[in-house]
């Protein structure tokens, strides 16, 4: 078994990111006599900072395990996915055209079937690891994965066919 979490220096830029986006709010709020538009708008702003903050901390807090028969991911809740009831693998990149996949963006995996759908984030340890392992489940299933994210498999130096497993991170 293999188990894997986001690291927390990896999260750092976002916690800061979602103190301040709800530090800015709630400043704006408090010290600016409330009108609809100001409400409305640093109301909504730090709800969604606050979001924000929330997943992030849910990723600080999430385990994920990968074993021959299931992958396992664990934070405020367990969700469970055996590699047979694989039915959907989405790999999918995030950044601007101009970072032409530098270390700015990121990517994200999203794994379905059997009622479950599981996402990971690229700065989760083991990433490269869950994504092979996840094509591979694929594979076995006689299900197809799409050209995109067969593209960012390569991108990230993983071939959707391949059948060794990526060097450890």
């Amino acid at each position: 078994m293999r188990l894997y979490r986001y690291p927390p220096r990896a999260l750092a830029g976002d916690y800061l990111r979602a103190a301040v986006g709800v530090g800015v709010g709630v400043g704006v709020l408090l010290s600016v006599p409330p009108t609809p538009v100001i409400v409305t708008v640093f109301g909504g702003m730090t709800g969604l900072f606050g979001y924000f903050g929330l997943r992030t901390l849910q990723r600080h807090v999430t385990k994920v395990a990968v074993t021959s028969e299931e992958i396992c991911r664990r934070a405020f809740g367990t969700d469970i996915m055996t590699w047979r009831q694989l039915e959907r693998f989405k790999l999918r990149y995030y950044g601007s055209k101009r970072q032409q996949r530098s270390s700015s963006g990121f990517l994200e995996l999203t794994l379905t079937g059997g009622g479950t759908s599981l996402t990971f984030e690229s700065n989760l340890d083991g990433f490269t690891y869950v994504a092979w392992r996840a094509a591979k489940a694929m594979r076995e299933n006689g299900a197809s994965i799409d050209p995109t994210s067969a593209g960012n498999l390569l991108a990230i130096g993983l071939d959707a066919d391949g059948e060794k497993p990526p060097p450890e991170e």
